[in-house]
């Protein structure tokens, strides 16, 4: 039987949105269509999480971890996972397998090349699209560089899965599989919400931090609560009072869901300078909540694909996902 590789810079036990919605798709095509499947991940975690282990074949390659503390200690970081998945496909990748690589870390569009004179299946899941960074980041010079480059390679795979509409790659190879609620979650009517507002998960560099905290002076002046449960370099953006407001990333599941069930409403940010870099997973567990969510920095690309997904049947998504791979990788080279 010809076996699917899933390769992640991170995996179990790490918490981060990438490894969960990669992990949830392989552990369905392991338990659920008996799929041969391995997930590949380096050393080290994004964010630290209590949960059970999956349930399918993990490896753990043993690659250099820094704090990511800095830019350069994260390209290290990058550089050392990569060198690691090289080898990795090199030796284990056989004629007929299929390779699904995200794009954590960016450098992993180039694995496809290792394949490229084997019959082996490629797909590339966008969960960010890497040269849009550039404008968010403020060196906007380097952007028409990076996509020409950037572009070719996507290119080369035989299928380009987008996790949302608005990320800047259009080629014919692309496709939109949406993501869903990475935690058990629904509607609860036993809890009813206060008055208060929710940001949770990561506000990093490329976050439009300046619009969250705009909209937070307003809920504020309105009388809400404001508490952030967040981790990333934003956070040294926020002014003090929301500072002080900040708690550190949930952990577990269980809070998390109690959380999202207590707050009326759920806010998400988008990022300046452009609207093709990246679109907010948490917003599918604020929508399996069945709560309001308020979106900061929003614009173009951004605000469409928004308004597709507050109406999509989002527990179609998975097994949606999971049956594109299984159908691509029984597709002869």
């Amino acid at each position: 039987m010809s076996k699917i590789h899933f390769i992640n810079q991170y995996i179990y036990p790490d918490g981060s949105p990438v490894c969960l919605i990669s992990e949830q798709v392989a552990e369905y095509l392991f338990t659920k269509q008996n799929s041969d499947v391995v997930m590949v991940g380096g050393a080290g975690e994004y964010r630290p999480s209590i949960r059970n282990q999956p349930q399918l074949p993990l490896i753990n390659l043993q690659t250099l971890s820094f704090k990511r503390e800095t830019k350069i200690d994260i390209l290290k970081e990058y550089w050392a996972v990569y060198g690691a998945f090289k080898k990795y496909v090199k030796e284990n990748v056989q004629e007929g397998d299929t390779l699904v690589v995200t794009s954590s870390p960016f450098l992993n569009v180039l694995l496809r090349n290792l394949v490229a004179k084997k019959k082996v299946r490629t797909i590339f899941w966008l969960f960010d699209y890497f040269p849009a960074s550039l404008k968010s980041m403020n060196i906007p010079f380097l952007y028409n560089i990076i996509k020409f480059w950037w572009d070719g390679e996507l290119r080369k795979y035989d299928s380009v899965i987008k996790i949302s509409s608005n990320l800047g790659y259009f080629e014919k190879n692309s496709v939109v599989h949406r993501q869903w609620n990475m935690i058990d979650i629904q509607p609860n009517s036993s809890i009813i919400p206060e008055r208060k507002a929710l940001y949770t998960g990561n506000l990093g560099i490329a976050h439009d931090v300046a619009s969250l905290v705009r909209e937070c002076e307003k809920l504020r002046d309105e009388g809400y609560e404001i508490n952030i449960h967040a981790d990333g370099p934003g956070l040294e953006k926020l002014p003090d009072w929301l500072k002080q407001k900040s708690r550190g990333i949930f952990k577990n599941a269980e809070d998390l869901k109690r959380a999202l069930h207590e707050h009326e409403i759920h806010l998400i940010t988008g990022t300046p300078g452009t609207d093709e870099l990246s679109f907010p997973s948490k917003i599918w567990n604020s929508i399996a909540a069945g709560k309001k969510v308020i979106a900061t920095g929003f614009y173009g690309k951004m605000i469409d694909e928004l308004a597709v997904s507050l109406d999509a049947d989002y527990k179609k998504h998975l097994p949606d996902c999971a049956s594109y791979i299984l159908a691509q990788s029984k597709i002869l080279k």
